[in-house]
């Protein structure tokens, strides 16, 4: 059943509603009707903004230079003893001020120096709904 009106609807009735769409999924890729493929739920929405927000440089967004996040900036550091910590702020900062309807239940950075690898593992819920998580992971390779 399609809501009356979806602008004023809750996020957990456009959640419901089979015929709601709130945006783009991250990567973009082709949806069934021939167009790019979009989310239904706030959930699904949100993995994607986590994913785009995370991997946008600070300065590459245009009219937007403070959206994204350092982590980039950190990836290229020295691999030390405060390494993991610096990328966990960058990644909990970013989250903090672009999507604060994002509850961080877990993250763990595996820091790979002979690989010159960095795999962070998040998962996250909703304020909207505590019980809701997903999870994301993203593979950072440091090309030297």
């Amino acid at each position: 059943m399609a809501l009356e009106n979806p602008r004023n609807a809750t996020s957990r009735q456009r959640d419901k509603d089979p015929d709601s769409r709130l945006g783009l999924t991250f990567p973009l890729s082709m949806g069934s009707k021939g167009y790019f493929k979009t989310s239904s739920t706030l959930l699904e929405q949100t993995k994607s903004n986590l994913k785009n927000l995370l991997l946008t440089v600070k300065g590459e967004r245009i009219a937007q230079p403070e959206f994204g996040s350092g982590i980039y900036n950190v990836l290229f550091e020295n691999f030390d003893s405060d390494f993991t910590e610096r990328m966990r702020s960058e990644i909990n900062d970013s989250i903090e001020q672009w999507l604060p309807h994002v509850i961080v239940k877990g993250l763990v950075i595996d820091a790979q120096p002979d690989n010159n690898l960095v795999s962070i593992e998040l998962s996250f819920g909703l304020v909207q709904d505590a019980n809701a998580t997903e999870s994301i992971t993203l593979n950072l390779q440091r090309d030297i």
